[in-house]
C-alpha cells in the first residue's frame, strides 16, 4: 500500500427497520382515539403484534386496571385481557415494546367499566353441539345460539355457590340449568337439544364454554386423557382413549384400540395419526386423514391453568353428533370434591376418596351411584375404571385435571352406561 493511502471507511450498515405494532381487540384490527389510546372493555382479548421480536413491560399506573396475560403471548406477540375493578371509571393502561437498536414503541389503553366475565364465549355441549354464549354479568342476561342460528335468551341469578339460568325451556322446580365460573371459561348444564329429537324437545346436559383458546399451534403439544360421546338417532355410544399432540402441534395420534393403553403402548395397527392445521374459525383447529379429508376439530382450552382439549358438534365422517373432553395425562387420579351435571339431567355432588367415586344429588336424601375405583393394567396412569358396587355391569372410567372431574360410561352396545358424561368442577 502506498505511504500516505488512507482506505475509504467501511459503509455503515442499514439502520434497522422502524418497528412497528398492531393492535387487534376481539378480533378484529383496532382504532386509537385522537390521544393515540385504544378503548378496551374488560375480558376482551387484546392482541398487539409487533414487527420485530421485542421484549413487553406493562404497566397500570397505580390505578385500577389489572392484567391477565395469556399463554400465546411471544417475542412478537402479547396477547392479554384486563380487569378494572372500578364500578365508575376507566382506568389507564400502558404497553412498551422494546427491540435491538433501541427502538420502542408504546400503547396506551383505557380499560372501561364492566364485569370481566362479560363477553362471547364457544360453548361445547353434552348433547354433541358445539354453539355461541354472549353473557352480561352487569345486566344479568344471556343468550345462546346454536349452529342453525336459533336463539335462546333469558336472565340469570345467584344461587350462593354459583349461577342458575332462567329460559323458558326450563319449565318448574328443580331448575338444574346452573353454572360455576371459572377463568376465561364456565361449566355448567343448559337445556340444549335432544340429539335427533323431532319435533325438538329439550334436556339438561353439560358443557363447557370458553374464550381462552391456545392459538399459537406449537402450544398444542401434550398428551390428553379423553372423552367422548356419540349420538346417532338410534343410539349413543361412548369412547375413550389417550391421544398426543405434537410436533410442534401439527400432529395428533390417537388409540383407537377396543382396549384402552397408554398412547406409547397401543399397537401400532391401532394408532389413527391425523394431521393437525389451523380452522378459518379462531380457536378452532382441524384433523386431516392421510387423503386430506377433514375428519374432525377441535379446540385446546387453557382452563385454571391447564390445557383441555375440547371437541363438540355434527362429525363430518358419520353425522352424527359428538361432544368430546380432554384432561392432561397425569401420573395419579388424586381424591377430590367436586359439583357437576350430567347427561341425565341431574346435577351431582361428586367426592373421590381412597378406592371410592361417590355420586350425591345437592338436595337428596344419599348416594345416588357408589363406585368402586381401580386401575387397569396398559391404561393411562390417570385414568379409573368405576364398578357400580350395586350392579358391576354398570361401570364408567373417571380422570380429572386440577379443576374439572370427568366421568364417562364405558363403550359397546352392551354397556348400559354408553353416552352418558358427567363434568364437574373440582372445589
Amino acid at each position: 500500500m502506498p505511504i500516505g493511502f488512507v482506505p475509504a471507511p467501511a459503509p455503515a450498515p442499514p439502520a434497522a427497520a422502524e418497528l412497528k405494532l398492531t393492535v387487534e381487540i376481539a378480533g378484529s384490527v383496532a382504532t386509537p382515539d385522537g390521544a393515540g389510546t385504544y378503548s378496551v372493555r374488560p375480558g376482551q382479548e387484546v392482541v398487539v403484534k409487533a414487527s420485530d421480536s421485542v421484549a413487553w413491560a406493562a404497566s397500570g399506573g397505580g390505578g385500577t386496571a389489572t392484567l391477565i396475560q395469556d399463554v400465546d403471548t411471544g417475542a412478537t406477540q402479547w396477547v392479554s385481557r384486563f380487569a378494572n375493578s372500578s364500578k365508575t371509571d376507566a382506568a389507564s393502561y400502558k404497553l412498551e415494546a422494546s427491540a435491538s437498536e433501541g427502538r420502542t414503541k408504546q400503547v396506551n389503553f383505557a380499560v372501561q367499566t364492566g364485569s370481566y366475565d362479560n363477553g362471547d364465549y364457544m360453548v361445547f355441549a353434552a348433547n354433541g353441539s358445539r354453539q355461541k354464549l354472549h353473557i352480561d354479568f352487569d345486566a344479568k342476561t344471556y343468550d345462546v345460539t346454536d349452529a342453525a342460528g336459533d336463539k335462546t335468551s333469558g336472565t340469570f341469578s345467584a344461587n350462593g355457590t354459583g349461577w342458575v339460568f332462567s329460559n323458558s325451556r326450563v319449565p318448574g322446580i328443580p331448575n338444574n340449568a346452573t353454572f360455576l365460573t371459572l377463568k376465561d371459561s364456565f361449566a355448567g348444564g343448559f337445556p340444549f337439544a335432544v340429539p335427533f329429537s323431532s319435533p325438538v324437545t329439550y334436556k339438561n346436559a353439560p358443557f363447557i364454554a370458553t374464550r381462552a383458546f391456545v392459538t399459537t399451534q406449537a402450544k398444542l403439544d401434550g398428551t390428553y386423557d379423553r372423552a367422548r360421546v356419540d349420538y346417532t338417532s338410534a343410539d349413543r355410544e361412548s369412547a375413550i382413549a389417550q391421544i398426543r399432540i405434537s410436533d410442534g402441534g401439527t400432529v395428533m395420534k390417537q388409540c383407537v384400540d377396543q382396549k384402552i393403553y397408554r398412547i406409547e403402548n397401543c399397537p401400532s395397527g391401532s394408532v389413527a395419526t391425523t394431521a393437525v392445521a389451523a380452522d378459518t374459525e379462531a380457536g378452532l383447529w382441524t384433523l386431516k386423514d392421510t387423503s386430506g379429508a377433514v375428519v374432525g376439530k377441535f379446540g385446546i382450552a387453557m382452563v385454571e391453568g391447564d390445557k383441555i382439549y375440547l371437541s363438540a358438534g355434527t362429525s363430518t365422517a358419520l353425522a352424527n353428533q359428538v361432544m368430546a373432553i380432554g384432561v392432561p395425562a397425569a401420573a395419579t387420579y388424586a381424591d377430590f370434591n367436586a359439583s357437576g351435571w350430567a347427561t341425565d339431567g341431574d346435577i351431582n355432588l361428586s367426592t373421590v376418596s381412597p378406592g371410592l367415586y361417590s355420586l350425591t344429588a345437592p338436595g337428596g336424601p344419599g348416594i345416588t351411584k357408589s363406585l368402586t375405583l381401580a386401575t387397569i393394567v396398559d391404561a393411562p396412569a390417570g385414568m379409573r375404571i368405576a364398578f357400580d358396587r350395586a350392579d358391576a355391569s354398570q361401570q364408567y372410567f373417571a380422570m380429572r385435571s386440577s379443576k374439572l372431574d370427568v366421568l364417562i360410561g364405558t363403550r359397546g352396545p352392551s354397556s348400559p352406561t354408553r353416552g352418558y358424561l358427567h363434568i364437574g368442577v373440582i372445589q
